[in-house]
């Protein structure tokens, strides 16, 4: 079987590699900003010192100079929140969450790409009771929640049914690929699920906080049909048809 301890694995390969790229893009902006800020900010710097040393002490105009100095280099290279850092911080702590499992007979497959897309699938999960495809939500913010009103699932105040959708749709995509049903499911860290055993159901997919996610998927029923040779043999079709992400 197929199995994925974490950082070993390629879970949240592909969103890194994208992070990376926005972090290079980013220190290229910055180091632009640099070029006319920093001397700005140093003509700025020594007015304002020279002014507080005038009417105080020269160290005080020095540490009014530092301090100015200091705030503008700061604020140019300050490093901007990357969601596919995030991202890829999530799925990698999905993979070692569903990593007990790979040992115990399931086959776990992490960072898919669906031919003739750009899209990616997080982690795919084959068993007895069938397929998974699980999509992994990083919502750390403590400022936000994650609210359900209306069958609207909201994380602070944005509506997150596109991304519900989403998920449906690779599912579909799933399940063309390997001819079998798969079962969508939203992983969530971070944000509680308001809901009994931070579990519900919505537009089709199955929102759950991400340390319930083993043990959701361990304790779904066996399906007719399902035993280790057909997981086996589906986990072979997924390495054929769903191949890891290129990025």
């Amino acid at each position: 079987m197929t199995t994925a301890p974490g950082r070993r694995s390629n879970a949240g390969a592909s969103a890194r590699r994208q992070g990376e790229l926005e972090r290079t893009a980013e220190r290229a902006n910055q180091h632009r900003r640099a070029k006319w800020a920093l001397p700005l900010a140093a003509v700025v710097a020594a007015v304002l010192g020279w002014a507080a040393a005038t009417v105080t002490v020269w160290q005080i105009g020095a540490l009014v100079a530092v301090a100015v100095l200091a705030y503008e280099i700061r604020q140019t290279y300050r490093r901007q929140h990357n969601s596919w850092v995030s991202g890829a911080d999530g799925e990698e702590a999905t993979a070692r969450l569903l990593a007990p499992l790979a040992r115990r007979g399931y086959a776990v497959l992490h960072d898919r790409a669906i031919r003739g897309s750009r899209a990616n699938i997080d982690h795919l999960v084959v068993g007895l009771f069938g397929v998974a495809l699980v999509d992994s939500k990083n919502w750390q913010s403590k400022k936000s929640t994650l609210t359900i009103t209306g069958g609207l699932l909201r994380y602070g105040r944005y509506d997150q049914t596109k991304a519900l959708k989403t998920v449906v749709w690779e599912a579909e995509q799933a399940a063309k690929a390997l001819g079998v049903p798969v079962r969508p499911v939203l992983a969530v860290h971070g944000a509680k699920v308001p809901a009994p055993r931070g579990r519900t159901e919505l537009h089709g997919v199955t929102v759950i906080e991400a340390k319930k996610l083993r043990g959701m998927l361990s304790g779904l029923p066996t399906q007719f049909g399902w035993d280790a040779a057909r997981v086996t043999a589906v986990e072979q079709l997924a390495e054929e048809r769903l191949p890891r992400h290129g990025g």
